[in-house]
């Protein structure tokens, strides 16, 4: 075999395996901001942004589906595939998009779920009641249903929408507070989060009005007065 072939055999050999290793391509994975897990044709990642992940495509696999998620923004999805031009640089780097709905509202444990509020030794079943009432009046929409007798206090649905790259947003929160126990006088107290895309189907949003949250914080702080 004369330099020549013996040169040129060398160089498509190089080239055949340098086409090979760049059928996977290590690729660091990174979002703005960083901390946001992804899901890779639905396996969730056990890390976080950023790190790097082999992507191969030795196999046939023509692209990759991916799902990034971080509390506090959307969703998004990017599908990859080899022609991706950041690829090249072994690099995938995502904007991801707050959500007004989560900087509107605010964590609480009676959010979807009954929180149990006994009432003070100094305070009677009426003065109780009009505690109640007061704080509902002042931080949220008219009151719904009220009875006394059972102890039974509904607002109306405090509704704001919201509007987004991703569409239309509507979310509600609304007090309910019931009567658990006479002697000793004891109340349980739930605002309702629910989050809709068309107004029609409503889902739970655990997150609730930074008002709602307030006027949670009050009626437990004054009925549990002593």
């Amino acid at each position: 075999m004369t330099k020549n072939n013996t040169f040129f055999s060398l160089l498509i050999c190089a080239l055949l395996f340098s086409g090979c290793a760049k059928t996977t391509l290590d690729t660091e994975i990174k979002t703005t901001p960083p901390g946001a897990t992804v899901t890779i044709d639905g396996l969730k990642s056990t890390e976080v942004t950023p790190f790097k992940h082999p992507f191969d495509f030795s196999t046939g696999q023509e692209e990759y589906k991916l799902l990034f998620a971080k509390e506090g923004y959307f969703e998004q999805e990017l599908v990859i595939n080899r022609s991706l031009p950041s690829l090249s640089d072994r690099e995938i780097s995502v904007s991801l998009t707050p959500s007004p709905l989560w900087e509107a509202t605010t964590t609480s444990p009676a959010t979807n779920s009954w929180v149990q509020v006994p009432v003070g030794a100094d305070l009677d079943a009426r003065n109780a009641w009009q505690i109640m009432i007061d704080a509902a009046i002042k931080r949220s929409s008219n009151v719904k249903e009220l009875n006394y007798e059972s102890g039974y206090l509904q607002t109306k649905y405090t509704v704001r929408k919201f509007e987004t790259k991703n569409g239309e947003f509507l979310l509600r929160c609304q007090l309910i507070a019931t009567l658990v126990s006479s002697e000793p006088l004891i109340y349980r107290i739930k605002d309702v989060a629910e989050w809709s895309g068309n107004g029609v189907q409503w889902h739970p949003y655990n997150r609730i009005f930074h008002e709602h949250a307030e006027m949670i914080t009050e009626i437990q702080d004054r009925l549990r007065s002593n």
